[in-house]
């Protein structure tokens, strides 16, 4: 047995799990040889698939075997982010014949964009490894399709004994554990919400529980019956994807954030991860919907304050971190069109891969229905200079039904770029730029659905989030993207907030450019300005610690070091007075005489200048100091 990376250690689980023993004797197989290869384990939110893949690794252990726990919500879904927690969990990645020993996906709903190189990669070039996707969702038809064994196993309720023995583990008996079996009808987290909101008010329910509706309700019951700071602190964890003390000391203004930080460890709600608290996904989903309804106002101070933390902290994060902030970031995104750009809610029953051989005719029928015989003369061109440039869209029945051409230019022929008038237009806006560098742009060709075209859909919708895989893997150095269009009209309101611009245009195909500058930042640094448009942040006044910039307005003005190692000091403590020596040490370096100098007064007269209209910011409060005043 392995610990897992990002999950609670399974050799300190302290209640049994009950219910499950035909399920663990099927994943067992798997352990065995000849077995299958991949077991999909699926079923509703808090039906107990977590709890399932660790007791899996369990009994692996006792008999001598090693089951990995990985959770996809804390690995980068591109093939190096996946790589790389293998290695990280003790996989030999060069071992003869490939990779050996069974891993556990869990959370797989999270990886959706690395979905098909599992399948038609990972999964195929290492026969000897063993997979459990673990998802709310069965798996699609590219999987049932595929060669190799597979087995398909849906967790439903437990039966009304292990229900029993549930509450009895959570020494609830008699008319109260009655009145959960009934309500609760073997769901687990409806048993264990239900067991923790008995303790809290005394074995007292409400009468109009429903059904359906017995995970959302039962979570806020669990809220209201905890105290104050506890409910602030669970509302302010489900406004964030993951919370850490720091964190929580943002979002709740805690001075012993971490004695709250344990108490939310205990919680039956959330699990204790590596990287920080997570709560479990069906109960963020209802506390968040709930807070979203009721108090809006607060559930955006709750992410404001989240996102001025994790820009604090941005300076401080490790190469091997990046994609946890990448993807604290997206989850303060309320915005759909982006959230459903990395984190699809739904899986897509359209499956996207690299195209083959035999797929040529298809592509080309589909290209000239839609772009007439220039559009089939240009797929085909494409196909000729280079065909692993193509991606299509497989239906149910695995009929291609789409297509998209997408590529790096800086590694394309130059002839094959020059002998399309749209490349050869983008090749040259590019080549203004500088010198164009491997991984800095993408060109996307084209995409076309068989029946919708270019035009919204889910062939285009599955396309869109193939492509932000490619997004993911080439940052930080992807600075832009271009894209041919024929009629930018459907897209305009989602264009303009993703920030795409026009650029320039090809008369043959009648096809305009869309233009998505990321910037020096990366996919990272549009995915801060999306949070701060969303939340409303443009008039604030920031830091730029890398280039030493004031930026407001997303107009930037450069600074001397000592203006800025004093507005740094300022900022940083968050409206408090900061006396004169402390400016002094924290920008000069060390303490001056504080009578004779009058240093601070002229740079903050600089600072006032350089902030203009906003240089209120700056307050001098007589006698004690100055602050910065947001």
């Amino acid at each position: 047995m392995v610990i897992p990376a990002d999950s609670p250690n399974v050799t300190q689980q302290t209640v049994q799990l009950v219910g499950r023993e035909a399920e663990l004797a099927t994943l067992l197989l798997l352990l065995r040889p000849g077995g299958p290869q991949i077991a999909h384990v699926h079923g509703v939110p808090g039906i107990g698939k977590s709890s399932l893949l660790r007791e899996l690794a369990v009994r692996a252990f006792r008999n001598g075997l090693e089951v990995r726990v990985l959770d996809c919500r804390a690995i980068e879904p591109t093939e190096q982010g996946m790589m790389c927690a293998l290695a990280a969990a003790g996989m030999n990645l060069r071992a003869p014949g490939g990779l050996h020993g069974a891993v556990c996906l869990d959370n797989y709903d999270s990886f959706l964009l690395l979905d098909a190189w599992i399948r038609d990669q990972l999964a195929p070039r290492n026969p000897s490894l063993r997979l459990v996707l673990c998802s709310r969702r069965p798996p699609n038809a590219a999987w049932v399709a595929a060669e190799g064994l597979h087995v398909s196993l849906r967790l439903r309720e437990l039966d009304s004994s292990a229900a029993r023995l549930v509450l009895e583990q959570a020494d609830i008996s008699g008319p109260v554990a009655g009145r959960i079996l009934d309500f609760a009808r073997g769901h687990p987290l409806a048993l264990r919400l239900a067991g923790a909101a008995a303790q809290q008010h005394h074995g007292e329910f409400p009468d109009d529980l429903a059904l359906h509706e017995t995970v959302n309700q039962l979570s806020h019951y669990f809220l209201e019956g905890s105290d104050a700071s506890l409910r602030v602190a669970l509302e302010a964890m489900a406004s964030v994807r993951r919370l850490t003390i720091p964190l929580l000391a943002a979002m709740c203004g805690e001075t012993d954030a971490g004695l709250l930080y344990e108490r939310l460890a205990q919680s039956p709600v959330v699990e204790a991860r590596k990287d920080g608290l997570v709560l479990h996904p069906a109960v963020q989903e209802a506390i968040t919907h709930r807070l979203k309804a009721s108090d809006p106002a607060r559930f955006t101070a709750f992410r404001r304050a989240a996102w001025r933390e994790l820009e604090r902290s941005a300076g401080e994060i490790a190469v091997s971190d990046l994609w946890r902030y990448t993807a604290d970031v997206i989850h303060l995104v309320d915005n759909p069109i982006i959230r459903e750009a990395f984190f699809p809610s739904a899986q897509h029953k359209l499956v996207v891969e690299r195209a083959r051989p035999a797929d040529l005719e298809t592509v080309l029928q589909i290209a000239q229905k839609h772009d007439g015989s220039a559009g089939r003369v240009m797929a085909a061109h494409w196909w000729s200079a280079l065909p692993t440039a193509f991606h299509v869209v497989r239906d149910a029945e695995r009929f291609v039904v789409g297509f998209y051409i997408m590529f790096d230019p800086a590694t394309t022929s130059p002839d094959a770029l020059s002998s399309d008038p749209m490349t050869n237009a983008w090749a040259t806006h590019l080549s203004a730029q500088g010198p164009i560098k491997p991984r800095e742009a993408l060109f996307l060709r084209r995409w076309l659905g068989s029946e919708s075209g270019e035009a919204p859909s889910p062939v285009q919708a599955a396309c869109w989030l193939d492509v932000k895989r490619s997004y993911l893997e080439l940052r930080p150095s992807l600075q832009r993207v271009y894209l041919a269009v024929r009629d930018l009209m459907p897209y305009v309101s989602a264009a303009q907030e993703l920030g795409f611009k026009v650029a320039c245009a090809d008369a043959e195909l009648q096809q305009a450019t869309a233009l998505l500058e990321f910037g020096p930042g990366s996919v990272d640094a549009w995915l801060r300005r999306m949070v701060r448009r969303e939340l409303r942040l443009h008039d604030e006044i920031e830091l730029d610690e890398a280039t030493r910039e004031l930026v407001m307005d997303g107009a930037r003005t450069s600074l001397t070091q000592l203006e800025f190692g004093v507005m740094r000091t300022l900022m940083q403590a968050r409206g408090a007075i900061v006396s004169r020596e402390k400016l002094l040490n924290a920008a000069w370096g060390q303490k001056q005489n504080t009578v004779e100098s009058n240093v601070v007064d002229v740079v903050l007269l600089a600072l006032r200048k350089k902030l203009g209209a906003r240089n209120g910011a700056l307050a001098t409060v007589r006698g004690r100091g100055y602050r910065f005043i947001s």
